[in-house]
């Protein structure tokens, strides 16, 4: 008979298969539309709970942050619990009313154009001070340390390159696909429209893979895909095959990074050596790299808990200090569940480097409250159905509700860190009234001719 104590790895793959029987389950039951925020959550949450556990049974119960196998399995399983009241209260609001397309996509050419040239001329004089403040030192292959302490005024310079980058990222690949829907001939007639456009991609996909972003640059793609989906129609074969190379993309961004920063400084790329004894493609991206780490991170919550008790709800009321310095927290003690957790584990190294792994809301939730504090969890799946509703009917696309769009893919189903999710997503809807307030007010009512696309 199969040991499935709490130590065991056989009881990390049941564990592992629980889980992937409850996101079929629950794609099952929100089949349609093909591209939702929860299906998001639940492809995420199959590499991080299925693929990531089974790859670690298989190495004989691996853990990238070290701890007993025992809190690792009994993380797995409280993860297990609470995506299943995430989803339930996805499904009660789902069940109420399916998101549907409603209305085709209505949008002002000139003023998206606007909006990607305003966003992109942000974001590149950003990424010029960063790198003149820095001297250089911001690229991935000169810093060991969190870009925002390496920059001086990194803090607001940051996040001043990264969001108008996604954003021109985005609008840019979506006004080359209407270009080119709406062109009669191979080639458009505004050619040279098409080239910027296409500097404008590229330009943007690379600033934001030199700032290490894979998150932002991720999605930037996905908020494109998701309007081209939709006025595609696409299945799920299509999108499948993007899942896929979202993940394949998610792997490469930060080689081709340091590939990138060594081309500009003239360093000639190392071959690895023995390439042989290298680990498969799987276990090197998804078992011993942080890509979907999230039951790495259980064994140092259980360990603090046993270690320190329940917090209290202490982190909740420190998530406002998110937006200063981890040293400015430290001085004032209020720490939010990511500076307790890698501050635990990590010791004075995290406070140096404001290096770290993210702590979920799940985990922070159980850190503060243990099981009591998982009754909050159906509200998260509540309002990531709200969201998606209002994807599926949003008709008019305007720079703010685009960046509106952005808001609502980085708070998804919100059960990733608390504090960061609230950050950007406000970060993004600011920036939006921002530049759609300029974009308004230098653009002639004569050039915002209503466009329609079913």
């Amino acid at each position: 008979m199969e040991d499935l104590s709490w130590s065991s790895p056989s009881l990390t793959i049941v564990l592992a298969s629980v889980h992937a029987f409850l996101y079929l389950s629950f794609l099952l039951l929100t089949f349609r539309p093909a591209f939702t925020l929860f299906h998001l959550f639940l492809a995420t949450q199959t590499v991080a709970f299925v693929l990531r556990p089974i790859l670690s049974a298989a190495d004989g119960g691996f853990s990238l942050y070290g701890g007993p196998l025992a809190f690792y399995n009994e993380g797995l399983f409280l993860n297990l619990l609470a995506n299943l009241l995430v989803g339930l209260g996805y499904l009660v609001f789902y069940a109420g009313r399916n998101p549907k397309a409603s209305q085709p996509y209505r949008y002002s050419r000139s003023s998206l154009l606007k909006g990607t040239w305003i966003s992109f001329s942000l974001g590149l004089t950003a990424l010029a001070l960063i790198h003149f403040l820095s001297r250089g030192s911001w690229l991935p292959s000169a810093r060991g340390e969190a870009i925002t302490r390496v920059v001086p005024f990194g803090k607001v310079l940051f996040p001043l390159a990264v969001i108008p980058f996604s954003f021109s990222l985005a609008s840019s690949t979506l006004l080359i696909f209407l270009m080119l829907r709406e062109a009669k001939s191979p080639l458009p007639k505004n050619f040279v429209g098409l080239l910027f456009l296409l500097l404008v991609t590229a330009t943007s996909a690379i600033g934001l893979t030199l700032l290490y972003q894979r998150g932002f640059l991720l999605v930037a793609l996905l908020v494109a895909l998701f309007l081209v989906a939709r006025l595609q129609s696409w299945g799920y074969t299509k999108l499948t095959l993007v899942a896929l190379l979202s993940l394949v993309l998610l792997t490469q961004i930060r080689p081709t990074a340091l590939l990138i920063a060594n081309l500009l400084f003239g360093v000639a790329p190392s071959a690895p050596s023995n390439i042989e004894e290298q680990p498969s493609f799987l276990k090197r991206n998804f078992l011993y790299a942080p890509n979907f780490d999230t039951v790495d991170v259980w064994p140092i919550v259980l360990s603090y808990i046993a270690d320190n008790g329940y917090k209290g709800g202490s982190t909740f009321l420190a998530i406002p200090l998110r937006f200063f310095p981890p040293s400015l927290r430290l001085e004032y003690g209020s720490l939010t569940a990511v500076d307790e957790l890698n501050a635990y584990h990590w010791g004075s190294r995290y406070w140096e480097k404001s290096f770290g792994f993210n702590v979920t809301l799940v985990q922070e939730v159980y850190l503060n409250f243990g099981l009591l504090g998982f009754v909050l969890l159906p509200l998260a799946g509540m309002v990531g159905a709200w969201l998606d509703r209002w994807l599926w009917t949003l008709s008019l696309l305007t720079t703010t509700r685009i960046y509106g769009i952005f808001a609502a893919f980085v708070v998804g189903i919100p059960t990733g860190e608390v504090s960061g999710v609230a950050q950007w997503a406000l970060a993004y809807l600011f920036a939006g009234f921002f530049i759609g307030v300029l974009s308004s007010l230098s653009l002639k009512p004569s050039a915002n001719k209503m466009h329609e696309q079913r």
